[in-house]
């Protein structure tokens, strides 16, 4: 990548010094006596090359901003939506039982219930429950929870009965569903009371009842909610599980003191992937807010390539036409005309690279629909601002020479060579 870029570098530093050269050591000499030795105006063919190229930046350029502004309130509208949950304040960690010291489910369960217990009562912990890494099936995904799971979370119970210290192993299997199953399953009826059961062996997989409805949370924010099953740890006695706890302060300053329940339960026992909620909710939308960082800064290179070409090619075009300047200052021209024609020259190439870079941009931003979200890929707000913000840059760009050719002397001007 290193090497291609230099490449890329190197064959457009040659080639854009190339051609001027070329023209160069080919010059129409009736042109240039006509000309008077440098006087006048500038030869048309460079000046529409240069006002060519001119064109080409500021349509890129614009095309460049409008993707990376539709990228950038994508992350915005994808960074506000609710993902079911409260991320705020809360410490999570992971560890894995051992089987060969926690041969007994009931062992398990007991070392989780435990370690919740100590943790509560931690000063600043509001509520400590362990959840498990989640584990994909053909038809809803499973989560082994602890009692109070749901107000840690700050997951509304929408009906029905959360899990108690009741649901053990030895009670009746009970689950708790999310509002995206019941409504597929049971669209026009109650689903509390109705059982279901995981394939497999009855023996291992018997009848549950639900007993609750739980509301909508996000596995990714970007995407839809999906069917969800939760069902009381006692009951399942996972040995992998998240402990997550919800605390009054900054999450990571309750790490050590966690980490010492968990080692006065057993020392030999390992935490990891310890991070706060918000942490986690980050991470989930690190690709997109990558490729919105990049985008935008190779935006912001190309919007100060634009200013600077249309300065350039301003600058050089008034002083080219000082002469011509001078004289029709000397005719009887005003400073407001003088700025009149520098301006609108100048913003007649960004008016054409405009037109040209909104066409391509309707074009192009509908390759971007897939990587979008909550923004239309056409959408108006983020066209008309950008054109604005580009049109403004531009308009500052001629600006500059432009005053600085009202400044001319006219009998200065007359001379000038």
């Amino acid at each position: 990548m290193l090497l291609f870029t230099l490449s890329v570098s190197i064959l457009t530093g040659i080639l854009f010094g190339l051609f001027p050269a070329l023209q160069a050591s080919r010059p129409d000499l009736n042109e240039t006596l006509k000309e008077g030795g440098g006087k006048g105006t500038n030869i048309g063919g460079r000046s529409r090359l240069r006002n060519l190229l001119v064109v080409a930046e500021f349509a890129l350029s614009l095309l460049l901003l409008i993707g990376a502004g539709l990228m950038a309130r994508s992350f915005v509208r994808l960074m506000d939506v609710r993902p079911g949950f409260n991320p705020d304040h809360v410490l999570t960690m992971s560890m894995v039982l051992p089987r060969a010291k926690y041969k007994e489910n009931e062992q398990a369960v007991a070392f989780y219930k435990q370690l919740v217990e100590r943790v509560q009562a931690l000063p600043g912990v509001l509520e400590g429950r362990p959840e498990p890494p989640h584990s994909q099936e053909p038809e809803a995904n499973f989560r082994s929870i602890s009692p109070g799971y749901f107000q840690t979370m700050e997951i509304p119970l929408i009906k029905g009965r959360a899990f108690t210290g009741q649901d053990t192993a030895d009670a009746n299997r009970v689950v708790i569903i999310n509002e995206t199953m019941a409504r597929k399953f049971w669209p026009n009826e109650d689903p509390l009371g109705k059982r279901i059961r995981s394939v497999g062996p009855i023996e291992q997989n018997p009848w549950a009842t639900i007993v609750g409805v739980a509301a909508d949370i996000k596995r990714r924010l970007e995407g839809k909610p999906e069917n969800e099953i939760y069902m009381p740890h006692a009951q399942v006695a996972s040995r992998s599980m998240v402990l997550v706890a919800r605390t009054e302060n900054e999450p990571l300053n309750y790490v050590q003191s966690v980490r010492n329940e968990v080692q006065a339960l057993d020392p030999n026992q390992p935490v990891f992937d310890i991070a706060t909620l918000a942490q986690v909710r980050s991470r989930s939308v690190f690709l997109q807010r990558m490729a919105v960082t990049l985008l935008t800064v190779l935006a912001g290179v190309a919007l100060i390539l634009a200013a600077v070409g249309i300065y350039g090619v301003m600058a050089y075009s008034v002083a080219q036409r000082t002469h011509e300047i001078g004289i029709r200052m000397a005719l009887g021209a005003q400073r407001r005309d003088v700025l009149k024609l520098v301006v609108g020259q100048g913003m007649m190439l960004a008016l054409i690279g405009a037109v040209i870079g909104l066409i391509a941009a309707f074009a192009v931003t509908r390759l971007m629909t897939s990587l979008l979200f909550g923004v239309s890929a056409t959408d108006p707000a983020t066209f008309a601002g950008i054109t604005l913000i580009l049109s403004s840059v531009a308009l500052l760009a001629c600006y500059i020479p432009a005053r600085r050719a009202t400044r001319v002397d006219p009998m200065v001007a007359l001379r000038y060579e």
